[in-house]
């Protein structure tokens, strides 16, 4: 799983006593933030009898252990930045605990750690334009690659792109063009093409979508990136999840369209589950399906496109989120 420690089980109870000690302020953490930190333990790290409530403080010099392996601290650094997020309001006070930690795992130059400070020392339109302008490389590299040249270049609007994309319709029940077409019918949303932002990004994002059998609502656009991040512990599977964080759970938006932004979706009920279920299942995929070249699989039953990658079905029910 490629979010495991490294496969290294020894190191799991003390990594959960660095998060537990990086979110304590005198009062344990948030109920949200311990929650989280559970989830992290039992449903990631697969240790269940660790009770997160009762672990022995962690020293900055205790946290120096975790500087010899780089993809632990890359690991931990992730899940100290979605534990700090999760804190609201989010305080100066957090932000130097968790930078402290950071650094003594031995890394403090990360864009979530970043988003945090700028959150607190700037104002929210300063760290939102920060953080979009940093997301922008990411999202150009996980655009459909057959679309990126000609509609980055055209932009927003094309009437032949909309065209050849409402064609998918025409495509037999269950495949992954047909399914498209009516995923986008049934939200009201605008096809790619006819006036949305970035809309080489939004044709591969959104048929990730149906792949995952994920909706559009908060907390399965946080699920979907959470699962994304699993399949593939990239800095822009990375800068996807924040995204999904900083739009869902901090609350800000790029300002360039009706997106509205919404706060505190980790503490809808089920939302946490729903996203750390998209961890596992993510985990147990052969593939990255994000990075496909989806309009060639178009014509594809996406049952058979699941196949292809081991996507698991999902195994837990939850209650309908409504955005």
């Amino acid at each position: 799983m490629t979010l495991t420690l490294n496969s290294r089980s020894d190191l799991v109870e003390p990594a959960a006593r660095l998060l537990a000690s990086a979110i304590d302020l005198g009062d344990g953490g948030t109920a949200e933030q311990r929650r989280i930190l559970e989830l992290v333990v039992h449903n990631i790290w697969h240790r269940p009898d660790i009770d997160v409530t009762s672990l022995e403080a962690m020293s900055l010099e205790e946290a120096e252990i975790f500087r010899a392996d780089e993809v632990v601290h890359r690991r931990l650094r992730m899940f100290l930045v979605l534990l700090e997020l999760c804190r609201h309001p989010l305080s100066e006070e957090q932000v130097v605990r968790v930078d402290a930690y950071a650094s003594a795992i031995g890394e403090i130059d990360d864009t979530g750690l970043k988003l945090a400070r700028d959150l607190v020392r700037e104002s929210h339109e300063e760290a939102a334009d920060h953080f979009w302008l940093a997301w922008s490389s990411s999202r150009i590299k996980l655009s459909e690659a057959v679309l990126l040249e000609r509609y980055e270049r055209i932009g927003a609007v094309d009437p032949e792109l909309v065209a050849m994309l409402k064609r998918l319709g025409e495509l037999p029940r269950g495949t992954l063009g047909r399914e498209y077409v009516e995923f986008y019918m049934e939200y009201k949303f605008q096809f790619p093409g006819e006036g949305v932002d970035n809309p080489a990004f939004f044709v591969g994002h959104d048929m990730t979508h149906l792949i995952a059998g994920f909706g559009p609502t908060g907390p399965e656009e946080v699920a979907l990136s959470a699962m994304q991040l699993a399949m593939n512990d990239s800095e822009e599977h990375w800068m996807v999840f924040l995204t999904g964080i900083a739009a869902y759970e901090v609350g800000i938006s790029s300002g360039t369209s009706d997106f509205a932004a919404k706060a505190g979706v980790l503490t809808r009920e089920g939302a946490p589950e729903l996203v750390f279920e998209g961890f596992e299942r993510g985990s147990k995929c052969s593939g990255d399906f994000s990075r496909a070249d989806h309009l060639s699989m178009a014509h594809l039953p996406i049952s058979e496109i699941r196949k292809m990658y081991s996507v698991p079905d999902p195994s837990t029910p939850f209650p309908p989120f409504i955005d």
